[in-house]
């Protein structure tokens, strides 16, 4: 379930919620989700974790890159499960990092709509957030980097976007 951090208390059942994460990840297998009758151009799920798990003073970089890698394993099988008959249908993971509880997996109906996600080219090559966190992407998944940092933000701002080609 997502949350947001009302305190500083101490996160509890860090790992039930992480095993909690890999169920809803795994929820995706054999999935597909077809265009609606409402022609929208993508549909998407936001990461399912409380916040201080991601991001914040309790957050630690192993929890942050095994949440990152449950969403690309849904990402993963939603790929694994498309029916590209049914017409446009791209999937991809977009990525905030270090504010990862912006993170969420996105379904992109509209080809115009994913390219505007992706950018012209990749402002962070060669750098690679899958390497930075060692993740395991799919293999026919790419990854678009682009830093969104604003001049009141006190860290560096990064934008990833991991998912099929266009």
């Amino acid at each position: 379930m997502r949350q947001i951090a009302l305190s500083n208390r101490s996160l509890r059942g860090i790992n039930r919620r992480l095993r909690a994460l890999e169920y809803w990840a795994s929820g995706f297998r054999d999935q597909f989700y077809p265009r609606s009758v409402h022609m929208e151009r993508y549909t998407h799920w936001k990461i399912p974790v409380h916040e201080a798990l991601v991001q914040g003073p309790q957050a630690r970089i192993e929890v942050q890159a095994f949440c990152i890698q449950q969403l690309l394993e849904a990402a993963s099988r939603l790929s694994s499960a498309a029916d590209h008959s049914q017409g446009y249908y791209r999937v991809a993971c977009l990525l905030v990092w270090p504010w990862v509880h912006q993170s969420e997996i996105t379904l992109f109906y509209d080809r115009d709509y994913y390219l505007g996600f992706l950018g012209d080219t990749n402002s962070l090559k060669p750098e690679r957030i899958s390497h930075a966190l060692a993740l395991r992407t799919p293999a026919q998944f790419i990854e678009h980097g682009h830093d969104v940092t604003q001049p009141d933000d006190e860290v560096a701002v990064q934008w990833w976007c991991i998912g099929e080609p266009a």
